[in-house]
């Protein structure tokens, strides 16, 4: 009894921290690297704003912005310049760094090796080895005969390596270059009806950086 006791408390001083270290220290992080060690590079005074479909339709971006609270801080550096924010419960990554439009996205799943999220379609198209007039065939074909409004909606999944700070966009085409080291994930995705269903894809790659069969 005494033993279980013990280990009970054990598990009840451990949780707290397990939480701590799967969270991100609220601040402005200017390097993968300042990322990954969880040292910011300032606290910045900064609200988050969940944009809006009008403002996006209109603009184009990603689904976050960071708005400047203070005259120190440039809103230009906030959306041109700053790789990545955390308001201590979620991890935004800028999208504008790696050509995926302006403004963050928000990390869905993470591990030692990857970020994966959702954004919005690149702003290069050949810097993700593709050419405009293929994405009218991928993701189920979501792109193909809609206008530049609909289109600045439109998510599509991406992992960030945080070892070679290389960005991915997964597509029915090469998700299995990645999940298909676990083998019972790669037989499922197999016999999926809809590949190239975002919401499909973005469902095994979180399967896969979180480690389940």
């Amino acid at each position: 009894m005494r033993t279980q006791f013990a280990h009970l408390l054990l598990f009840l001083f451990c949780l707290p921290i397990f939480a701590q270290n799967t969270t991100y220290p609220k601040g402005g992080y200017a390097t993968l690297q300042e990322l990954l060690n969880r040292t910011p590079t300032d606290q910045y005074s900064v609200e988050v704003e969940q944009r809006t479909e009008g403002k996006i339709k209109m603009n184009g971006g990603n689904d976050f912005q960071l708005n400047p609270l203070d005259k120190s801080v440039k809103k230009s550096f906030l959306r041109n310049e700053l790789l990545a924010y955390s308001d201590g419960v979620n991890l935004l990554i800028n999208g504008y760094p790696y050509e995926i439009q302006v403004w963050y996205a928000k990390v869905e799943a993470e591990n030692a090796q990857y970020f994966v999220f959702r954004a919005g379609l690149p702003s290069n198209f050949k810097r993700y080895g593709l050419e405009p007039s293929q994405m009218q065939y991928m993701f189920g074909g979501i792109i193909s005969g809609i206008g530049a409004a609909k289109r600045a909606l439109i998510r599509v999944p991406y992992i960030l390596d945080k070892e070679t700070d290389t960005m991915h966009l997964l597509s029915e085409e090469n998700i299995l270059s990645f999940i298909g080291d676990n083998a019972s994930l790669a037989e499922q995705f197999a016999n999926e009806p809809e590949k190239g269903n975002v919401d499909t894809l973005m469902r095994y790659l979180t399967a896969w950086v979180n480690g389940n069969p």
